[in-house]
């Protein structure tokens, strides 16, 4: 399976424009798992975050105690208040009034895939089935032989299967994130999405700036 564009992602363009249009894609570690995330951007959100110089924030109980606080509402509880306090700018807002949430999650995560180099196995369905509060899943098989096994795994799972060779084809499509999810949990594979994007791109700009010849 070769390798797509410039953020590590093992989908290929046509696996990209055949399931995934008009997306993002990253190669990046979630909840202990290499995968390609699939995702948008909210354009809002990362140009706010932007103008502060803030980045992911992949701390798990900060990000729960974040997801309490209503966003654009100040409230007077002092618990958060001093949880805050070592937090940088444009995280939150402070006033006499009370504490207020500004962050938002940077990105939306579409689809988590697993990317099987050679044919899909049960292990490729069990990784992605991780994920189902949170996305739809996706397994990506390099063999276009496909398991009876595999096949049922995803079935009962609501696990897309594709092959890609000889060309990419749909066996079985995804269902919708299904589950309930923990606790900022969702907001915090956003953050480790985001902070994988940007790496991604800030890696990309190097290498251009790198003289040849």
């Amino acid at each position: 399976m070769r390798r797509a564009g410039r953020y590590g992602a093992l989908l290929d363009g046509d696996l990209m424009n055949l399931l995934f249009p008009e997306r993002e894609v990253v190669r990046v570690l979630l909840d202990g798992r290499l995968v390609d995330a699939v995702f948008r951007v909210e354009a809002g959100e990362h140009a706010r975050r932007a103008r502060f110089g803030l980045r992911a924030l992949c701390y798990p109980h900060l990000l729960r105690r974040l997801e309490r606080l209503p966003s654009g509402v100040l409230v007077g509880d002092p618990v958060p208040w001093v949880e805050t306090c070592p937090l940088p700018e444009g995280v939150v807002e402070r006033s006499a009034a009370g504490i207020g949430r500004l962050l938002e999650p940077p990105v939306v995560l579409d689809a988590v895939v697993v990317p099987a180099v050679g044919p899909a196995q049960t292990r490729h369905v069990w990784v992605a089935d991780r994920f189902a509060p949170h996305a739809r899943r996706w397994v990506v098989s390099g063999d276009r032989r496909v398991d009876a096994a595999v096949l049922v795994a995803a079935a009962v799972r609501g696990v897309g299967l594709v092959t890609r060779w000889p060309g990419p084809e749909v066996v079985t499509a995804a269902d919708s994130p299904a589950g309930r999810p923990t606790a900022g949990t969702a907001w915090l594979l956003a953050e480790q999405t985001y902070g994988a994007w940007l790496a991604a791109g800030a890696r990309s700009r190097r290498r251009e700036l790198v003289p040849t010849g």
